[in-house]
């Protein structure tokens, strides 16, 4: 586990809007991490009206609904929460690589960025850790996707700068 903690810029996020997806399998600490991500929001000023929270059954399902949710357009940024544990099979390996990939995917295709929220582990007690100890990933979590959506809504005015209002790119 790294410890090497980015240093987050200060962001208040009045005007942003978030997408969160949370899978419903190894349910307490998923809840313990949504509920850490809603914190962060509320104390950086983002409305709860400004956030939609939608649940799946797990991981695998939350590329998926991040896709669809960042598909409205309607998000800066979509943040993808779940918690994969080490079982006897490599069935956790399976899913956390295909659902990275996938959540990588669905930021470039529709343009809004997508935290990948997924804890992976060998142990519950590795999970409980990061998810309700001192390292905090919820609360990291959030901060990566103001950070993130901040950037998406600067790169959007920028490019509507540089781009006239009939599609060409602008000479300067």
């Amino acid at each position: 586990m790294s410890t090497d903690k980015p240093v987050f810029p200060k962001i208040s996020g009045d005007e942003l809007r978030f997408g969160i997806v949370a899978a419903r399998y190894n349910n307490a600490l998923v809840e313990a991490l949504v509920k850490r991500v809603l914190e962060t929001f509320k104390q950086h000023n983002v409305s709860a009206l400004h956030v939609e929270l939608k649940r799946v059954p797990g991981s695998a399902e939350l590329p998926y609904m991040a896709n669809m949710l960042a598909s409205t357009g309607q998000f800066d940024c979509i943040v993808a929460l779940g918690v994969i544990i080490a079982g006897d099979t490599i069935h956790d390996e399976v899913i956390a690589q295909s659902t990275a990939q996938a959540l990588t995917a669905v930021g470039f295709s529709t343009e809004v960025p997508v935290i990948n929220g997924i804890l992976t582990t060998q142990t519950a007690e590795q999970a409980e850790e990061r998810v309700n100890g001192k390292t905090d990933r919820g609360r990291e979590f959030a901060l990566a996707a103001l950070e993130m959506a901040r950037h998406k809504v600067d790169m959007i005015e920028r490019l509507d700068e540089l781009i006239g209002p009939d599609g060409d790119w602008s000479a300067d």
